[in-house]
C-alpha cells in the first residue's frame, strides 16, 4: 500500500497558511479489495532532518485509532508566522498492519499576526474629481550583498496588483487577488522570491488596477458607490532570511516612489486604454532613474482584515488560436475563436506613434459584421480595449486589469494585414483542476456534458459569475442550482468555501443575504429562491467532500438566516420572493408567468429542512426539531394554497396554464401528500408527453429536477427522450444551432451566451445514467445504480472523492448482455445494483457472486436487479437482461 496525495488545507505545499490548525489529508493507494484505513500516525517537524529521522517535535499524533484520512486537523504545538513545517504520516490496514511513512510534504506559515506587518498602505496622490486616473506605477530599490537563503513577499495590491522583481513578472496569477467584501476581508498573496534577488541592488515593480475595489465605471448595480471604493493602493512586505542566519524586511512606506503609469483606464465593465507612449521603458530595473517620480503616499487602509488567499488563483490557463480571421473592411478584422472563452487577446501590430487600434469583444456578431458588444448594465463602452502605439517596431500587448466574454473580436484601425499568428486568445479564470469524466455513446449528451464544464470554467473567477460579458455578479441562486453539477466535475472545495465566507461577510445584522454575493448596495430583495444558497452549498459540499468545516464554521450565521427567512413568513405560513422559476421558455423580461410565491413557499420549505438536517449533523437537536416543525406547517399550507384538487395540478393565482415547475418542485421537495400524488404525476406525463412531445417547459428552477424526478418516478426514458431532444426548447437545439456553450434564456435571442444555470442535466449524468451518489457524506459509502435508458448502450464516469477515484463504466449490447466494471477507492464502500433477467447467473469476474471474494450479496431475490456489496478495489459484473424491459 502507498499513501499519496498529501495536501494541507486540501493544497499541496501551500504558502501563506494562516488557521493555527490546518488540515491535513492523503490518500490509500491500492489494488487489493477492502483495503481500509483503522489507523494512522502523523508527524511534523520545523526541520526536514529530523522528520526523516522519524521524529515530530512539533507534532507526533501516536497511533490514532481512526479511518479518517482528510480533515485532520493539526493539534501540535503552537504555529510560528512564516515557519515552513515538514510532515507525514503512516497508517495501519484491517489486519493491523503498518505502511510505509509516506513522502514528506510541507506547508509554509504566513504572517500571523497584526504587528507582523510593517509595511503600511501606499498608493498616488489622491484624484479630487470622479474622473478615473491612469494605473499607478510604485516602486524600490534593495540592496542584497549576502547570500538569500529564503525570501517571501506578502502582497495585497487593491484592486488587482502586478508584482515584478528586477523587470520580470512574480507568479503566474492574474486579476490577483480575488474579490471579496473589502470592508470585512482583503487578501493579501504570498510568493516565493528566493530565486528572483540577485546580489547587488534589486527593484520591486508594482502595477495597481482598478478591479471591483476601485471601479470607476457607473453601472446598475452601484460598484461605484460601495463603501469600500476607493483609489488603488499597495500593501508589501518581503521578508529576506540570509544564509548566514541573518534578515532584512523591505516595506511599503514613504520612501517608494509613484508615477502615473500607460494604463490610461482599466474597467472589469468597459475595458483598458493603453498608451505605450507613455511607457517608463525599464521602470522595473534597478538602475531605471525615477527622480522624476514623486514620493509614495500614505493611504488609509481598507477596513476589511487581512487574510492570506488560499482558493486557487485566477491565471492565464490556455493559449488558444482563432479558428478563422476576415478582413470586413480597410483595417478591420474580425477574429473568430470559434467558442465563447473569457480572457483576452495578446497581439502584435506595428504602425506609426499615435495610432490607436481598437479591440471589440463580443459573443456574437450584428448583421453588419460588427461585433455586438452593447450593455445596457453599465454606463459607456463595454468589453473594449483601445491601445496608442509608440511606434517603436514590432509592438506586443495584452490587458491586465480586465477580462472579456467572447468568441469574436473586431480589431478596429488595423494599421497592416492581420497575420493568424500575430493573436491569440488568452484563456483567464479560477485555475481550478478538472476532477470528473463522463462519456456515453449518445454523442448530444457527450456534447452537452462539454459544454456545460466549458460554461461553468468560463464563469469561475474568485466567485462564480453569472456572465462574463454582461454583469459578473456572484448570483445566488445560479449558483446553487449549479453546485451538484460543478462539484462532480471540479475541485471546488477551497473556491466554495470561500465564496461561502463572502455570504457572511455580506449577512445583515437580522440575518439577510443578498442575491449577489459580495454585495454592496444593491441586491437586497428577498428571494429564498435565491438566497437559499447559503444553506445548500454548504450541504452540497458536506455531502460530496465530507468535509464538516464549512457547516461548523457557519452554523450560527446559517441559523441566523434561516430564522430570517421565518420571520418573512405571514401568519399562514406563507413565504414571498421577487424571483421564481427564472426564464422558461417564452417567458416576458425572464420571469415566469405563474409568479414567484409558489416557488418562494418550496424554496422556504426545502431550506429549512436541510437546516434541520444541518443542525442534526451540529448535534443541535432542539435547532433541528424547531426546523422540522416550520417546515412541515410550510408543508401544509402549501398544498392548501397552490393545490388545485378539481385539476388534480398545483397552480398559483395567476391564471398562466399549466406550469411544469409548479407540479414537479412539489414532487421533487415531497411536498404532494400522497393521496395527491397520482394526479400530480398524470397531468405532469401529460403535458410532457403528449402537450409537448416530450419537452421541457420549465425555467431554471423546474430544468434542475426534471430528470432526476421523472427517473425516480420510473418515467426515466421520459427523462432521456427531453435530454436527447434537438427542437427548442432543449440542450440540443443550441447545440444544433452551432453554439457550444449555455444560453441565459432556451431561445436563440438569448442576451447571454454564457450562462451555466441550465446545466443541472449534468448533475443527471452523473447520478442516474453513471448511477453514482453517495450514502454518506464524502463517499465513504455509495450507491452504484445506473440507469439503462433510451437508445444508450454505454456510459462511463469518473467521480473524484476524498478517497481517491471512482470509476463506473457500463454497457449493453443488442442481445442484453450487460457488464459493469466498477473501481470503489480504500476506505469506501459501494452499493451496486445490477440489472438483470436472471438474479442466478450474474457473474463478477467470470466467478458466480456467492463466490466472489470481496462481495456480499444483499439481493439477489427474482426480479429485475441484484444487489451486492462490496469494499475497495476493481470489479467486473456481468449479467443478462431483456433490453426495453428495465
Amino acid at each position: 500500500m502507498k499513501l499519496s496525495e498529501l495536501k494541507t488545507e486540501y493544497t499541496f505545499t501551500p504558502l501563506g497558511i494562516e488557521t493555527l490548525q490546518p488540515r491535513l489529508s492523503w490518500r490509500l493507494e491500492s489494488e487489493k479489495r477492502g483495503t481500509r484505513q483503522t489507523s494512522y500516525q502523523i508527524l511534523v517537524s520545523a526541520h526536514q532532518e529530523s522528520l526523516s529521522a522519524d521524529h515530530g517535535e512539533t507534532w507526533d499524533t501516536g497511533k490514532i485509532n481512526s479511518g479518517q484520512t482528510f480533515s485532520v486537523q493539526y493539534a501540535g504545538n503552537a504555529l510560528v508566522s512564516g515557519q515552513r513545517y515538514y510532515w507525514k504520516v503512516r497508517i495501519w490496514d484491517g489486519s493491523d498492519s503498518p505502511s510505509n511513512w509516506s513522502e514528506p510534504s510541507w506547508w509554509e506559515m504566513g504572517l500571523l499576526h497584526e504587528s507582523e506587518w510593517q509595511g503600511q498602505w501606499i498608493g498616488g496622490a489622491p484624484v479630487q474629481t470622479d474622473s478615473e486616473a491612469a494605473a499607478p506605477l510604485l516602486r524600490t530599490t534593495v540592496q542584497v550583498d549576502k547570500t538569500v537563503a529564503s525570501a517571501r513577499a506578502y502582497i495585497c495590491g487593491l484592486g488587482y496588483y502586478e508584482l515584478t522583481i528586477n523587470g520580470a513578472k512574480i507568479g503566474n496569477n492574474v486579476l490577483d487577488p480575488g474579490f471579496t467584501n473589502y470592508d470585512q476581508r482583503v487578501f493579501y498573496v504570498t510568493h516565493d522570491i528566493t530565486s528572483d534577488l540577485r546580489e547587488g541592488s534589486n527593484c520591486f515593480g508594482v502595477e495597481l488596477g482598478r478591479g471591483f475595489y476601485a471601479l470607476k465605471t457607473a453601472n446598475v448595480w452601484n460598484w461605484e458607490q460601495a463603501a469600500w471604493n476607493s483609489e488603488p493602493k499597495l500593501l508589501i512586505q518581503v521578508n529576506i532570511l540570509f544564509e548566514d542566519g541573518s534578515s532584512l524586511s523591505v516595506a511599503s512606506d514613504e520612501t517608494w516612489t509613484w508615477t502615473l503609469g500607460p494604463r490610461l483606464r482599466n474597467s472589469l465593465y468597459s475595458g483598458e486604454v493603453y498608451d505605450a507612449r507613455l511607457e517608463k521603458k525599464g521602470w522595473t530595473s534597478a538602475d531605471y532613474n525615477d527622480a522624476d517620480w514623486s514620493a509614495a503616499v500614505l493611504t488609509s487602509p481598507p477596513k476589511g482584515k487581512l487574510q492570506s488567499q488560499l482558493i486557487p488563483p485566477i491565471q492565464i490557463v490556455e493559449t488558444v488560436q482563432p479558428v478563422s480571421i476576415r478582413q470586413v473592411d480597410t483595417g478591420r478584422y474580425i477574429a473568430d475563436f470559434g467558442i465563447n472563452i473569457v480572457g483576452w487577446v495578446e497581439f502584435r501590430v506595428q504602425g506609426q506613434a499615435g495610432t490607436t487600434v481598437q479591440l471589440r469583444y463580443g459573443e456574437k456578431l450584428n448583421a453588419d459584421d460588427t461585433v455586438y458588444n452593447e450593455n445596457s448594465y453599465v454606463t459607456g463602452e463595454s468589453q473594449t480595449d483601445h491601445y496608442i502605439l509608440n511606434g517603436n517596431g514590432i509592438e506586443t500587448w495584452q490587458p491586465a486589469f480586465s477580462y472579456k466574454g467572447f468568441r469574436f473580436v473586431e480589431l478596429i484601425n488595423w494599421p497592416e494585414a492581420l497575420e493568424p499568428a500575430s493573436i491569440s486568445g488568452q484563456i483567464v479564470r479560477s485555475s481550478i483542476r478538472k476532477t470528473g469524466a463522463f462519456t456515453c455513446s449518445n454523442p448530444l449528451l457527450n456534447q452537452i456534458y462539454e459544454a456545460t464544464n466549458h460554461t461553468i470554467l468560463n464563469n469561475l473567477h474568485s466567485i462564480p459569475t453569472d456572465t462574463p460579458v454582461y454583469e459578473k455578479n456572484g448570483w445566488t441562486g445560479d449558483a446553487h442550482l449549479i453546485a451538484e453539477t460543478a462539484n462532480f466535475n471540479f475541485d471546488l472545495l477551497l473556491f466554495w468555501e470561500k465564496w461561502i465566507q463572502d455570504f457572511q461577510d455580506c449577512q445583515q445584522p437580522d440575518g439577510a443575504v443578498p442575491l449577489i454575493v459580495p454585495a454592496s448596495k444593491w441586491g437586497w430583495d428577498h428571494a429564498p429562491v435565491w438566497t437559499s444558497a447559503y444553506v445548500l452549498i454548504p450541504w452540497y459540499l458536506y455531502m460530496h467532500y465530507g468535509d464538516r468545516t464549512v457547516l461548523e464554521k457557519h452554523y450560527s450565521s446559517m441559523k441566523a438566516y434561516a430564522d430570517w427567512e421565518i420571520s418573512k413568513l405571514d401568519a399562514d405560513y406563507n413565504a414571498h420572493s421577487v424571483l421564481g422559476d427564472w426564464v422558461p421558455p417564452g417567458s416576458t423580461n425572464w420571469s415566469p408567468p405563474e409568479g414567484s410565491l409558489l416557488m418562494a413557499s418550496a424554496y422556504a420549505c426545502h431550506l429549512l429542512k436541510i437546516m434541520s438536517q444541518i443542525a442534526d449533523v451540529a448535534g443541535t437537536t432542539a435547532d433541528a426539531e424547531k426546523y422540522r416543525n416550520v417546515a412541515q406547517k410550510i408543508a401544509e399550507r402549501f398544498h392548501t394554497s397552490f393545490y388545485n384538487r378539481s385539476k388534480g395540478v398545483y397552480e398559483t393565482e395567476i391564471e398562466a396554464g399549466y406550469r411544469q415547475a409548479s407540479n414537479l418542485i412539489p414532487l421533487a421537495f415531497e411536498l404532494t401528500p400522497v393521496e395527491d400524488k397520482a394526479q400530480v404525476i398524470e397531468h405532469l406525463m401529460h403535458d410532457i408527453v403528449t402537450v409537448r412531445d416530450n419537452h421541457l417547459n420549465t425555467g431554471i428552477i423546474g430544468t434542475k429536477y426534471i430528470l432526476p424526478v421523472l427517473t425516480d418516478l420510473g418515467f426515466g426514458d421520459i427523462a432521456y427522450a427531453i435530454a436527447d431532444q434537438k427542437t427548442y426548447p432543449s440542450w440540443g437545439f443550441w447545440l444544433e444551432n452551432g453554439i457550444h456553450t449555455l444560453l441565459e434564456e432556451w431561445e436563440l435571442k438569448s442576451r447571454s451566451q454564457n450562462h451555466y444555470m441550465f446545466g443541472t442535466i449534468v448533475e443527471w449524468f452523473f447520478k442516474y445514467l453513471g448511477g453514482v451518489q453517495p450514502e454518506t457524506p464524502g463517499y465513504k459509502s455509495f450507491t452504484v445504480k445506473p440507469h439503462i435508458l433510451g437508445s444508450l448502450t454505454q456510459v462511463s464516469a469518473r467521480v473524484e472523492t476524498m478517497h481517491g477515484i471512482i470509476n463506473i463504466g457500463w454497457n449493453i449490447s443488442e442481445e442484453g448482455d450487460f457488464s459493469l466494471e466498477l473501481t470503489v477507492p480504500p476506505n469506501s464502500q459501494a452499493t451496486i445494483f445490477i440489472p438483470t433477467a436472471e438474479p442466478d447467473n450474474v457473474t463478477e469476474g467470470g466467478t458466480a457472486l456467492a463466490l466472489a471474494y470481496g462481495v456480499k450479496v444483499k439481493d439477489a431475490s427474482p426480479g429485475n436487479v441484484v444487489v451486492c456489496e462490496v469494499g475497495s478495489g476493481t470489479y467486473h459484473f456481468c449479467s443478462q437482461i431483456v433490453p426495453g424491459k428495465l
